[in-house]
């Protein structure tokens, strides 16, 4: 089949392509990707901006039935640099595949749609060395501005420098983090169930977000896929695509650290991460915030180990 050429236009910024290939980097701290363009909330606007506020959005989304609201709205969420394939632009909204978040819905990985303003052209580093924030958020200084990051933002490693902050390579330029908020890893780490723990404990207390992955909300897989991600390693986004993936787990060898899931065999709607002795860390829905709570064996559907 043969491809049309097509401009895909960014912001202010028009940009020759080819279709279904084009890429751009995520300019925000956290991007969240909509189901379709205007369906937004003038409660919303924290989110939709360059720059955006993921804490004031936050708060305004005061209530269980305002953050309810988001479910089957939003789609997933994009953090600072990670590299997404351009499909589609409508009206200043761009609908883009986010590359390291694997779905079924899109070959090209997580599908949605954000502000064109929220990207600019770009694609990922090759491989080398990566900075991982592994602090729950950090401020990243460029020369542009500065812009907090959240807990498994990832950027390619410039250097660091002798005063102990981390040079790395953004959609901004250069920028510098201190030593103390990252991790610098050359390749992914295969973390024992006990680190998967800790990691996810950290986050007791954030609150649910439906499509969240950044340290300002999480939703259940979302959580899930940042864990991994702090470690280097790439999961499926959604809970049911999880299901699909991984080392089976049977029920009597369960070990802290398993992924274990809620559903039926044909559609997984909830994972958590088992946390040992008969207990569950989760980011449960709406209404509550992430959590241990002793293990579910209603609508049990298995376990996964990566």
């Amino acid at each position: 089949m043969r491809r049309t050429l097509v401009t895909v236009v960014l912001g202010a910024l028009a940009l020759p392509g080819v279709a279904h290939s084009q890429t751009a980097l995520v300019d925000v701290s956290v991007a969240t990707l909509w189901k379709a363009p205007g369906l937004e909330r003038p409660l919303d606007a924290p989110s939709l901006g360059n720059p955006v506020d993921p804490r004031a959005w936050n708060r305004n989304l005061a209530t269980a039935e305002e953050r309810r609201w988001l479910v089957s709205r939003v789609q997933t969420q994009a953090l600072y640099g990670q590299e997404v394939v351009v499909l589609a632009h409508r009206n200043g909204w761009v609908k883009v595949a986010v590359v390291d978040e694997p779905d079924p819905q899109d070959p090209h990985g997580y599908p949605g749609w954000l502000p064109a303003r929220q990207l600019v052209p770009g694609s990922a580093a090759p491989a080398g060395p990566k900075a991982v924030v592994t602090a729950a958020s950090v401020w990243l200084q460029t020369p542009k501005r500065r812009i907090e990051l959240s807990f498994a933002t990832v950027l390619p490693l410039v250097g660091v420098e002798g005063g102990g902050d981390v040079v790395v390579s953004t959609p901004d330029g250069e920028g510098r983090l201190p030593r103390k908020a990252v991790t610098i890893r050359d390749a992914p780490v295969h973390p024992s169930g006990a680190q998967l723990v800790a990691t996810a404990r950290r986050f007791l207390g954030a609150r649910y977000l439906w499509g969240g992955l950044s340290s300002f909300g999480f939703d259940c897989s979302g959580l899930v896929w940042a864990v991994y991600r702090s470690f280097g390693m790439t999961i499926p986004r959604d809970a049911d695509p999880q299901f699909r993936g991984g080392t089976p787990v049977a029920r009597a060898a369960l070990r802290p650290g398993d992924l274990v899931f809620y559903g039926t065999q044909s559609y997984v709607h909830h994972v958590a991460i088992y946390a040992g002795r008969g207990q569950m860390l989760e980011a449960p829905d709406s209404a509550h915030r992430v959590r241990v709570v002793p293990m579910r064996w209603r609508e049990y559907a298995g376990a996964r180990h990566y």
